[in-house]
């Protein structure tokens, strides 16, 4: 860890520089249980498709970015995007005609744009189903998306030290609530014992992700079904 800085990157950073994360992206989608259903996702114009959402993404908010920089070799090693999630009344008016994943803007390959729709339909249910604004009686809370270390930067606690300063942003900026969906059991497992999530909210993948029978059969095995994770700050 005595390469690696932890820092905060603001918009205009996080969207100026994107190009420094998207390898960490592109990492993200081989390996999360969910994109994992996409097997072609990176391949030819696919990938440079999915890295123009990824900028978009970052672009759809001022909610700042983490990043994990090792200063020795000069590169990003991990990130977490997040944003900020409002109930459906209380969305600003610049916010409300803007999409987080705008698969549809991009000509991806046959039979891809289906499955990165199965993507965006089974998290927006599944945030739905939660009724995270009536659960906790707040009609915003801080929506961290993604979590992405890069393989060789693995088994650090990178992950953790990103978590912990996300937190920090979040309470800094008078944020009641930290919300996480996770689909990774030991990602599940980890907040929940070490930084004091709850699970409020869970539903499997074989029953409900369209996409199920195209995840790879070890990744069916291990992982079994998606949680959304509340904090209280």
């Amino acid at each position: 860890m005595e390469s690696i800085e932890i820092q905060v990157w603001p918009f205009s950073e996080k969207t100026s520089r994107w190009k420094e994360l998207v390898d960490i992206w592109y990492h993200f989608w081989q390996y999360e249980p969910i994109n994992s259903a996409i097997l072609n996702i990176l391949e030819g114009d696919n990938r440079e498709f999915i890295g123009y959402v990824f900028r978009d993404m970052l672009g759809y908010d001022s909610t700042p970015c983490v990043v994990a920089w090792d200063t020795v070799n000069n590169k990003a090693a991990g990130f977490v995007f997040s944003i900020t999630q409002y109930s459906p009344e209380a969305t600003p008016l610049e916010l409300q005609s803007r999409c987080l994943r705008s698969f549809d803007k991009y000509p991806f390959g046959e039979g891809v744009l289906e499955k990165l729709s199965g993507v965006a339909t089974f998290l927006h249910e599944l945030f739905n189903k939660a009724d995270v604004f009536s659960k906790l009686s707040v009609d915003k809370v801080f929506m961290i998306h993604v979590t992405s270390v890069l393989q060789e930067y693995t088994r650090r606690g990178l992950a953790n030290e990103m978590t912990k300063k996300v937190l920090e942003v979040a309470k800094e900026a008078g944020f009641e609530y930290a919300v996480s969906e996770s689909t990774s059991s030991y990602t599940q497992h980890n907040k929940i014992k070490r930084f004091g999530f709850e699970k409020i909210f869970e539903i499997d993948f074989e029953n409900n992700y369209a996409n199920y029978d195209s995840m790879p059969a070890f990744i069916r095995e291990s992982h079994k079904a998606v949680a959304v994770l509340t904090k209280r700050l």
